[in-house]
């Protein structure tokens, strides 16, 4: 085998198609790098990875990049994988091509056409993927409400955009499914948010038309800094959310309960919240912080 397509297989980041291989090689010969695992078959038909490499989502996605096809970008969470705010997760790998897109259906592979196409891809480790600010607004377009002020808020959290490019991008979008839910977030999103939990509590407080919390609220005390998740300084009330790792040490339980005393000496109000409170008491949620803040709060449940 030549060193051709040694060279080959590395500026591909370790995965080729058989096609590639048998420029260089025989069938024989391909197998039998195979069975030796030099080589190794990836999930998709034509498709090889170095066996040398071990396996990972990353390697996975260059092989299905591959596989779709060079006219097509990594889209909406994969792309966001890739640039490092993804917050829902999907085993899915999502790629992107122009409205008049053929069928290229594979196994954990789904396929969008679009009508912006993708002619401002960039390449990011190994794949060609849509933009941070437009890889966020898809999203949001496309997944539910509650994700959608997360994904902005770790997109932005993650410095690969800003917000007047977030607004740009969803400016891009104009006429499409839920640009409008869009764009109402945009002006929402903030870097400063520490947790997608503590983004989707956010949202519900925005959704129920309350005033818009301000995220990791600064507090000084004698020259030490609490923040809070989140709070509504003129009215001196915070939220905060309790995740299951909340007081794992004495140490930092001692240290939130110190904090929780010195918020009630400077008579400010702390509320705590849950995932359960987030997702299905949401009501009761907004409404005991609606009463909290001496503000109307109508359901529209």
């Amino acid at each position: 085998m030549d060193f051709a397509l040694y060279r080959l297989i590395a500026a591909q980041c370790g995965v080729f198609a058989t096609s590639q291989a048998l420029d260089h090689c025989s069938d024989a010969e391909v197998r039998g790098l195979v069975r030796s695992g030099r080589w190794r078959r990836s999930p998709w038909r034509g498709v090889l990875l170095d066996g040398e490499l071990p396996d990972s989502p990353l390697l996975l996605l260059r092989a299905a990049a591959l596989a779709v096809g060079g006219d097509l970008v990594a889209c909406h969470s994969t792309a966001a994988s890739l640039w490092g705010f993804d917050v829902l997760g999907d085993a899915t790998l999502h790629f992107l091509g122009p409205p008049s897109l053929v069928n290229r259906r594979l196994p954990g592979v789904q396929v969008h056409p679009s009508s912006l196409g993708a002619d401002d891809a960039v390449l990011r480790n190994g794949v060609w993927c849509t933009p941070p600010a437009r890889t966020a607004c898809d999203v949001v377009r496309n997944t539910q409400p509650i994700d959608g002020l997360a994904t902005l808020d770790a997109a932005l959290r993650s410095r690969t955009c800003t917000p007047e490019q977030l607004a740009a991008a969803a400016a891009a979008q104009a006429g499409l499914r839920e640009v409008a839910r869009l764009r109402r977030l945009v002006p929402c999103a903030s870097g400063l948010a520490a947790s997608p939990m503590e983004s989707r509590m956010r949202w519900r407080f925005i959704d129920a038309d309350l005033p818009a919390p301000r995220p990791q609220v600064p507090l000084t005390d004698g020259g030490r800094t609490h923040y809070l998740d989140m709070g509504w300084e003129d009215q001196l009330v915070g939220a905060e959310f309790d995740g299951l790792e909340a007081h794992m040490t004495r140490e930092q339980l001692a240290a939130d309960r110190d904090r929780h005393n010195w918020l009630t000496e400077h008579s400010w109000t702390l509320l705590h919240f849950t995932a359960r409170d987030v997702y299905r008491r949401h009501l009761a949620m907004v409404g005991r912080t609606a009463r909290a803040l001496g503000v109307p709060f109508r359901s529209r449940s």
